[in-house]
């Protein structure tokens, strides 16, 4: 401990830096420790079953002399499969594809990707998954919709005041009107 102490005195560091420093060589000792121990070869899996299935015959046949009337133990048969055998399904999952997030779809979710809508009938969630369509906007299409009607073609959505030509033209794949 006086080592340490002298060892910060000399360095000029702060007790916690000097805590910090220990403790990331602790952890690279550790991480080296793991590695030595993965570089070492181990026994296959068909030879350690075969090594037990040895040792409850023994078992069995000790058992069997010492007491006739006694019942043997019971073993369980296991069954190992190679490593490389076995089929992970991935269809009907999540897309297993690793993909490089942007900092946009970080921080969309997926609840607002916009879906395939009718204009008519989406209430203001879900026209609010429409792109450029907030919360102000949503409640106008509702509005409008109350006080005019139905409408009867996309093209209508340019009456309700703060929807142009643009907005239209991003959210025309995703609405429709029957």
């Amino acid at each position: 401990m006086h080592r340490i102490y002298r060892l910060q005195q000399r360095l000029s560091i702060t007790s916690i830096e000097a805590t910090a420093i220990l403790v990331l060589c602790g952890a690279l000792t550790v991480g080296f420790g793991v590695r030595q121990l993965q570089g070492q070869p181990t026994e296959p899996a068909a030879d350690l079953f075969s090594e037990v299935d040895a040792q409850w015959a023994e078992r069995d046949s000790l058992a069997s002399a010492e007491d006739a009337d006694t019942a043997t133990p019971v073993r369980f048969a296991t069954r190992i499969v190679p490593a490389d055998s076995v089929v992970i399904p991935t269809s009907g999952y999540a897309d297993a594809s690793p993909r490089r997030r942007t900092r946009r779809s970080r921080t969309r979710s997926s609840a607002n990707n916009p879906v395939r809508m009718n204009l008519n009938t989406a209430d203001v969630e879900l026209l609010q998954r429409l792109p450029r369509i907030g919360p102000a906007l949503a409640g106008r299409i509702i509005a409008y919709r109350r006080d005019r009607g139905p409408f009867t073609s996309i093209n209508q959505v340019v009456n309700v005041r703060g929807i142009g030509e643009k907005t239209l033209e991003k959210m025309a794949p995703w609405i429709y009107v029957e």
